[in-house]
């Protein structure tokens, strides 16, 4: 008492933090997918592969090296000739024969074969960008079906929980009668039997739960035993009444089809690289002869390469005509994954809508059917004119078509996260 009294503020402390630390622990599905966005080692490297392809690209526009040298030039191999008495002496000659040569040699690219190089090189980075998206996407999807199975699984948990009181009050009004001789004792094991299939599913339950949150630590670069629990009230149908009207507007920003669309463009742009390979480049040649007697020397010359002769041109065009084979074959890539994609959502929509209906009907008509018979009939054992088995068969009927609700919930979830994927939404 006299702790308490003196020391108020350390029990409020830790309430606090407990507090504090319970609403740490709880993640909606919007911070798992930010998480995973921002963690996950599978994005980081395509962030990385983007990094060096854009600094590949720094380099696009580089000439070809110089060339130098530096030797003997016309040079007789009788050393004694070099020097001006010995060509006297050998071959009546004023000055000494050969010379030492420094010679210096640059190619001119072309500008326009530059600017393709460089269009080229930088439309490489866009090709892992487009990736990126179409990993994520795919890391999303594995998300939200984990977080979805999580949560319709703590429904059910509800469920079994109701469930398990409603049949332990009936074991215990069942064995109050068994006492007075109104009530047959295989009656009550059937409803304790009952009662531990609950407590078995119920582990299946935790079970499954635990894996859900394993899959989600992982996907957050987490603890795989790191525990926290999700926001199970901001569940939201999102198609109620969704209609069939898609169209390729629809999905033109999905990354799948960015990647084609940027394999197009870097097939464009590697034409553009093959054409002007086609051009010539010019150069410049020039050296400086130190001769061995008075008159020293240079030779400057131009340089041109012919790369549109047939012999030189063949691999070129090929490659072109190729290219140009190579874009009919994205065209129709993409036209054969539009035409799929909008298929797909098309058959998503049916089944939402599918899903959606049976758990309406669930929610209408059969569950309050089933629990006015589950009422009736336990009224009737209460007043003596029916028996327990008759109320066991209620309960069990009325707690089967709440799991099976919450089965088709769990399909109509997937339908919808398949629904999402195949538009990228987030």
């Amino acid at each position: 008492m006299m702790l308490k009294s003196k020391k108020p503020w350390l029990v409020v402390g830790l309430s606090l933090y407990t507090i504090v630390c319970e609403a740490q622990q709880k993640l909606n599905l919007s911070g798992i997918l930010h998480q995973i966005e921002q963690t996950h080692p599978n994005l980081k490297m395509m962030d990385a592969k983007v990094k060096e392809l854009d600094a590949y690209a720094e380099g696009a526009r580089n000439w070809e090296a110089p060339k130098f040298g530096a030797g003997f030039f016309m040079t007789p191999y009788n050393y004694m000739m070099w020097s001006r008495a010995g060509a006297l002496y050998h071959e009546g000659m004023n000055q000494g024969m050969g010379s030492f040569m420094i010679q210096g040699e640059q190619m001119i690219p072309n500008r326009k074969m530059l600017d393709a190089d460089e269009r080229y090189m930088k439309s490489m980075s866009g090709m892992e960008t487009a990736q990126k998206g179409v990993m994520r996407n795919m890391l999303f999807a594995e998300a939200k079906m984990a977080y979805y199975r999580w949560l319709v699984l703590e429904k059910k948990k509800n469920v079994l929980k109701e469930s398990q009181n409603l049949l332990k009050y009936m074991i215990e009004s069942a064995e109050v009668r068994y006492k007075y001789n109104q009530e047959k004792l295989s009656s009550i094991y059937k409803a304790k039997a009952a009662l531990l299939d609950l407590d078995r599913m119920n582990l299946m339950f935790d079970g499954d739960i635990r894996q859900q949150k394993v899959m989600l630590n992982t996907l957050m670069l987490q603890d795989r035993a790191a525990d926290f629990q999700i926001d199970t009230l901001s569940l939201a149908y999102l198609y109620p009444n969704t209609p069939l009207n898609l169209d390729t507007i629809s999905v033109i920003n999905r990354s799948d089809l960015k990647v084609i669309d940027q394999s197009l463009t870097i097939s464009r742009y590697k034409q553009e690289v093959e054409f002007q390979k086609l051009k010539p480049m010019f150069g410049v040649q020039y050296g400086h002869m130190f001769a061995f007697g008075n008159q020293w020397q240079f030779t400057l010359m131009g340089m041109v390469t012919i790369p549109f002769a047939k012999w030189s041109s063949r691999q070129i065009k090929a490659n072109i005509k190729g290219l140009d084979y190579q874009r009919q074959a994205y065209n129709k890539q993409r036209e054969g994954l539009t035409n799929q994609i909008l298929g797909n959502l098309a058959d998503r929509q049916v089944m939402m809508q599918s899903y959606q209906a049976q758990i309406k009907q669930y929610d209408n008509e059969q569950i309050p059917t089933l629990r006015k018979r589950y009422q009736s009939t336990l009224l009737a054992y209460e007043q003596n004119t029916d028996e327990l088995f008759m109320v066991l068969d209620a309960w069990m009927e009325l707690k089967m078509a709440r799991m099976n609700q919450l089965d088709l919930l769990q399909q109509l979830l997937q339908a919808q996260v398949e629904y999402e994927k195949e538009l990228e939404k987030r």
